[in-house]
């Protein structure tokens, strides 16, 4: 290996210029008249390309009787409310290999930082425009699936807010993904029904997966989602409110045609409802 020892020499050799030119030519004077005349105010320099509104979460138009969908970092087919999604940048639980089909509960503490967590993010993303009823909502569901949790904050007038959260990572990169807004139909369910207000599938940083969320009649006790691929999911239902999700896509067609769950009732008594929006 040869010792480069005169730098100056070395970078001089690889300039493509002709070093005969004689600075007092026409030429050279030219070259210099036009160089000084050149505005050099970043104003002339190509501009960098902005994300667009639907990539950072922002919401698109849609037509005054629908609601909002918006997105950051993946896509979510077919959720009847504003979605947001953050990627991690941390790892945390890919292909959410702690995910368990019963979920677990939360202390009132541990329930009330994951509402307060919920709030904040969705304040940062689609849910800004919002805030109003984030700051109101209390939250109805809160549940953990192995380090997953999921919180469902409810407010009035139908207004929901939802984030399913991986907890194993830090606050500020977690990777999310949920749905805010309220219904243009915000009829309350009878005491034997349900109404979905979130249903589809995602694509988040751990994976694709699916979910349904929404009301519950005051007879419900009891939502549970045969899974082809997981076997029985059950859902969390809580003052009123019902929240379930699992790994995969099986809900992404759901919002057209409809996913069938089993339901029981505060009396003992079964039945099976479908879910459509």
């Amino acid at each position: 290996m040869t010792l480069i020892r005169d730098i100056d020499t070395a970078l001089r050799s690889l300039d493509a210029a002709d070093h005969d030119v004689d600075p007092g030519s026409a030429r050279a004077r030219t070259d210099l008249q036009r160089i000084l005349a050149t505005d050099p105010s970043p104003g002339l320099l190509p501009q960098p390309r902005l994300p667009s509104a639907d990539r950072v979460g922002r919401p698109r138009r849609t037509p005054p009787n629908a609601r909002r969908v918006a997105m950051a970092g993946g896509v979510l087919a077919a959720v009847t409310a504003g979605v947001v999604a953050l990627p991690s940048l941390t790892g945390g639980d890919q292909a959410f290999a702690s995910w368990t089909r019963a979920a677990q509960g939360m202390t009132g503490q541990e329930g009330a930082d994951a509402a307060v967590s919920c709030r904040r993010m969705q304040e940062d993303g689609a849910g800004a425009e919002y805030a109003d009823g984030l700051s109101s909502a209390e939250p109805v569901v809160a549940e953990r699936r192995g380090v997953w949790t999921t919180v469902v904050l409810a407010g009035t007038d139908g207004f929901s807010a939802m984030c399913v959260t991986d907890n194993s990572t830090p606050l500020f990169s977690r990777d999310m993904i949920g749905s805010v807004g309220t219904p243009t139909d915000d009829a309350a369910p009878g005491p034997r029904h349900l109404i979905a207000t979130s249903l589809g599938a995602g694509t988040m940083n751990a994976g694709v997966l699916s979910l349904a969320a929404g009301t519950a009649g005051s007879q419900v006790v009891e939502v549970v989602y045969h899974s082809r691929t997981h076997g029985d999911v059950a859902a969390t239902v809580s003052h009123g409110h019902f929240a379930l999700w699992l790994p995969g896509d099986e809900l992404k067609d759901a919002s057209s045609n409809g996913v069938e769950v089993a339901v029981t009732y505060r009396d003992g008594s079964t039945g099976t409802i479908r879910l459509t929006l």
